[in-house]
């Protein structure tokens, strides 16, 4: 596996500009209400679990369910995501690790930040995102001094992607 995250001063390689495209369309069109604008980058068939355990297959299915939420919960909301890293698994298949973090428009249940795991492949020259699973960070007790330095380490990351306290 080759990590891809490149330094503010490197060149991204063209398929990380096209990963990172498909993060910013989500993000775009969850921020205009625009469930179809959502789920634009998805593949045709991909599989998509939401922070509450809800399973959708299929990016018509995804583009309702935004559509669905984004009119109703979420309205109002604002997303942004940070990339914590792009790991190529093949020179066509790629892991995406990323926090989001909503704005809330007066929901006082929503939670800080998610983290979410995609796996995104490119097919015919175009990339698209065919797994995407996002969870609900809890605190429980911690194991170990070494599950307590996981912990940590991961809390930081994602406070550090966001600019905000987790």
């Amino acid at each position: 596996m080759t990590n891809t995250l490149t330094s503010a001063s490197a060149p991204m390689s063209a398929a990380e500009t096209a990963i990172r495209g498909l993060i910013d369309q989500f993000v775009k069109g969850w921020n205009t209400a625009d469930g179809e604008a959502c789920a634009r980058p998805f593949a045709l068939n991909a599989d998509f679990t939401a922070v509450n355990g809800l399973r959708a297959r299929g990016r018509d299915l995804i583009a309702r369910g935004h559509n669905d939420i984004l009119t109703t919960i979420f309205c109002g909301t604002r997303l942004t995501a940070a990339i914590h890293s792009i790991e190529f698994l093949r020179p066509d298949v790629a892991s995406v690790d990323l926090t989001l973090r909503l704005t809330p428009a007066g929901q006082t249940w929503l939670p800080k930040y998610t983290c979410c795991g995609m796996i995104v492949t490119e097919e015919n020259g175009a990339w698209s995102i065919d797994v995407f699973r996002n969870f609900v960070p809890f605190e429980r007790p911690l194991a170990s001094a070494l599950d307590a330095n996981l912990y940590q380490a991961s809390k930081q990351a994602a406070e550090a992607a966001t600019g905000q306290s987790a």
